[in-house]
């Protein structure tokens, strides 16, 4: 009887942790799979506290945004990393994190300045080009 009781506890707990392994896999692709579609967009940008708003074109391949400016930016790169989210993506770039969560067929989000603790410094839009 002891010998059973051992068997099954052991079964039983074998079976607890490939559960919870399987469900931590379903649960956690969710995010890796979500992420801002490939395609041509106008990356525009508003600041909270003048108001100046700039507008670029820029295309997103995979997970990298490109600027589609002529010449070169000073002090920049043209491209940033884009890491996915449930809802969309964010990147850094220029000292600045912009996060972006789906909005129809736009996506929206805040402009945050890293040197302040990540403070909202402005909004922030990528709409689709046709």
């Amino acid at each position: 009887m002891n010998r059973f009781r051992k068997t099954t506890t052991t079964l039983a707990a074998a079976g607890a942790i490939a559960a919870g392994t399987l469900a931590g896999t379903v649960v956690g692709a969710g995010e890796a799979s979500a992420r801002i579609d490939s395609g041509e967009y106008t990356w525009t940008t508003t600041k909270t506290l003048t108001g100046a708003r700039g507008s670029y074109p820029v295309t997103v391949r995979g997970n990298i945004l490109t600027l589609n400016l002529p010449g070169t930016i000073i002090g920049a790169s043209k491209h940033a990393r884009l890491h996915p989210t449930r809802t969309g993506a964010w990147m850094d770039y220029g000292g600045n994190r912009y996060v972006f969560s789906r909005k129809g067929a736009r996506y929206t989000g805040q402009e945050h300045w890293l040197m302040i603790n990540g403070a909202v410094v402005g909004t922030t839009t990528l709409t689709p080009r046709r």
